[in-house]
């Protein structure tokens, strides 16, 4: 999802800004903020809110088992612009966003790690009054929830791929 949003949903200028930087390896956008502590697997009942204001997005809220976002340079991050109870339908009211996450450290993004097993930095990240630049919106406000399962199988593909790789490395390391 983090590597397909942006070409598939971003805008021309967006494409043009990001993609030259992530191919030459200069824009690490790895961490992908979805998942919430009272969402459970229900991605339409997140709470992370992005209100409009001005030329800015001001975010609240908190996501957790975001993974490699201590390693990233920009995360996807999911917010509602709608409160689910007014949405037309639980899919609506959701957007996405591109989080310049160095710059946003102590400025409204804090990172805590989650210490779990090995090759797995996960963590818990918590917004608060956090300012996104309202060209960071990706594709259209509110059409965010298509955007992320346009992308989840693709992810769903790497993430097997990894944990074939983590078992390789747990076989080989009993073995020895």
């Amino acid at each position: 999802s983090t590597m397909g949003t942006t070409p598939r949903h971003g805008s021309t200028a967006q494409k043009q800004r990001f993609l030259p930087e992530i191919a030459a390896g200069r824009l690490r956008p790895q961490a992908f903020g979805v998942t919430e502590p009272t969402a459970g697997t229900d991605t339409t009942a997140i709470r992370t809110a992005a209100v409009k204001k001005g030329g800015a997005y001001i975010v609240n809220g908190q996501k957790v088992w975001t993974s490699r976002a201590e390693h990233s340079d920009l995360m996807l991050l999911l917010a509602r612009n709608t409160p689910r109870e007014q949405a037309k339908r639980k899919t609506e009211g959701l957007s996405v966003f591109h989080v310049y996450m160095r710059a946003a450290l102590g400025k409204g993004l804090t990172i805590r790690p989650i210490r779990t097993m090995i090759n797995h930095a996960t963590t818990e990240v918590f917004f608060d009054n956090l300012e996104v630049p309202a060209e960071h919106l990706i594709g259209e406000e509110g059409a965010g929830f298509r955007y992320i399962l346009d992308g989840m199988n693709a992810e769903r593909i790497l993430i097997a791929a990894e944990c074939i790789g983590d078992a390789r490395w747990f076989i080989a390391k009993a073995r020895d």
